[in-house]
């Protein structure tokens, strides 16, 4: 799996969460060196000691600043690039504590904990999702910058939840709303294609291997 595709099979869970306010946090600057430092190791995140090289590093920013939510956010993506999903969740356990109303972290814990097989859980995280995702979506308007990631979060929760009938025809308006953008090669358009007709078994197949349904 290239980088480029693994950053693009978590595109559906951004780092900044929107539908939100949240106290300016000024993030300790030797933290924040620590995290450039782990980041400059993206390039080799197929490496296995790369990924746990940029976790010791993170994990050193993070006990600096325990509320620097860029670093904890980083640090999931390599646990995840390492299929190390327990370590994920705790992470984005603590990013939800950060953020309690980013609707795009319970969706997060949702997939990980379908991950690991607790449908249970996994189904409580994205209905907490959903709800969110709703409340945000019923004041907003279509012109909004965060519509579209938004909608399209809410379409992949409902996927999850097994209303794939609903979720279809949310990403097909979506994807008919969209101006076609040659210059960066439809990316939207592609990402919002690629999640139509897929169950919830195909979407996690998706998130790990972004090459297989690439169209």
């Amino acid at each position: 799996m290239t980088t480029t595709k693994l950053l693009i099979a978590f595109s559906f869970t951004g780092l900044v969460s929107c539908g939100q306010s949240t106290l300016k946090h000024e993030v300790d600057p030797s933290a924040i060196r620590l995290n450039n430092q782990a980041m400059t190791l993206i390039p080799f995140i197929d490496n296995p000691d790369s990924s746990q090289k940029a976790i010791k590093l993170l994990d050193q920013a993070t006990t600096i600043d325990t509320n620097y939510f860029l670093g904890y956010a980083n640090k999931l993506m390599f646990y995840y690039q390492l299929h190390q999903f327990d370590k994920a969740l705790l992470t984005n356990n603590k990013l939800i504590q950060l953020r309690p109303t980013a609707h795009d972290l319970y969706l997060r814990s949702g997939m990980l904990y379908s991950q690991i097989g607790d449908a249970t859980k996994a189904k409580t995280y994205f209905t907490k999702a959903l709800t969110i995702c709703n409340s945000v979506l019923d004041t907003m308007t279509k012109t909004n910058r965060d519509f579209v990631m938004l909608t399209t979060n809410k379409a992949i929760t409902l996927i999850m939840l097994g209303d794939t009938t609903k979720a279809n025809k949310i990403l097909k308006v979506l994807y008919d709303n969209q101006p076609d953008d040659p210059d960066f090669g439809n990316v939207e358009k592609k990402y919002i294609q690629s999640l139509m007709n897929k169950n919830s078994k195909e979407l996690i197949e998706l998130l790990n291997r972004p090459d297989k349904y690439s169209r």
